[in-house]
């Protein structure tokens, strides 16, 4: 991994967070949740160097800018609870051969630091991010048949602001989309070693899409979109609604979530890098690419179809 750019801004040690023994997400994820990105909160000067960050990785991989904008940040506003907020995407495409399209998405942004206490926001969500950008690597490698858009949001803390930014600017057609992927918090089981997925009723060609990834692993995964009590968080009984992918579900576009439930570090400064679970991330990464795949092979079969 090039982080020359990252030396030359911050004249720091990069190098060393990303440590060539160590799969490639594991070191986007070191590097997302290092103190220096200070939790990462919108506006932060954190935010900003994650997104520099993020911008050079793009481009490395070989995600192209949407021609809709002018490189690959699209600002947003919005006020929350009555004050204003500015918040800034990474968005980015591999071009398919077909003109639908897979939004891969995974919001960047924390919560930030509270005097002292930095909350580092490794699982939530580095981990869905450097997630995102293997799943961007890949398919750079092996092709794909409809475009991929990925979408690194913010503000996805204040209420899925940058998810709902994207949405509604029309940069891609909603009718175009065939699905939003979504990918929150996916390196720290919680409780149970188990992938919590939501949307597998939000398309017919959804349809045992699980069961045949759920054989192919050795993970099981649990389909969350009929509503019940998840461990002792009841209120993550719906997922539906509880990350980015509700933003894409308001306006009928079909999705996918792929997360796992709350955790003891959960919105803590005990969520850190070397707390994650590296043998169930890494299973993680893997089935987010399983299903990118497979979303991948169902668009195509789509593709002309209203």
């Amino acid at each position: 991994m090039k982080l020359s750019l990252l030396i030359a801004v911050w004249g720091i040690g990069w190098c060393a967070l990303a440590s060539a023994s160590e799969p490639v997400w594991v070191q986007d994820l070191n590097v997302l949740a290092d103190d220096m990105m200070e939790g990462r909160e919108v506006g932060s000067k954190g935010s900003k160097r994650s997104r520099e960050y993020l911008i050079q990785r793009y481009a490395e991989i070989g995600i192209e800018p949407l021609p809709a904008l002018n490189n690959y940040g699209q600002p947003f506003s919005a006020i929350r609870k009555n004050k204003p907020l500015a918040g800034t995407n990474v968005v980015g495409q591999l071009k398919g051969e077909l003109e639908r399209y897979i939004i891969v998405s995974a919001h960047y942004d924390h919560i930030g630091r509270k005097g002292r206490r930095i909350f580092n926001g490794a699982d939530d969500n580095a981990s869905g991010v450097a997630a995102m950008l293997y799943l961007a690597a890949q398919s750079q490698q092996s092709g794909r048949q409809c475009h991929q858009v990925f979408l690194a949001s913010d503000a996805e803390e204040h209420g899925l602001l940058g998810a709902r930014a994207f949405v509604a600017s029309d940069v891609v057609a909603a009718k175009s989309i065939f699905v939003n992927l979504n990918l929150d918090m996916l390196s720290q089981p919680g409780g149970r070693k188990e992938v919590l997925v939501s949307g597998n009723l939000s398309h017919p060609a959804f349809n045992g899409l699980i069961e045949d990834i759920e054989l192919a692993s050795n993970m099981p995964m649990i389909a969350t979109d009929e509503k019940r009590r998840v461990g002792r968080y009841p209120s993550l009984a719906d997922r539906r609604k509880v990350s980015d992918h509700a933003a894409f579900a308001e306006q009928g576009i079909p999705f996918l979530f792929l997360g796992v439930g709350r955790h003891n570090y959960y919105h803590t400064p005990r969520d850190t890098a070397s707390r994650v679970n590296q043998s169930f991330y890494g299973e993680t990464v893997r089935i987010a690419w399983q299903y990118l795949q497979k979303l991948d092979a169902l668009c195509a079969k789509a593709d002309g179809q209203p």
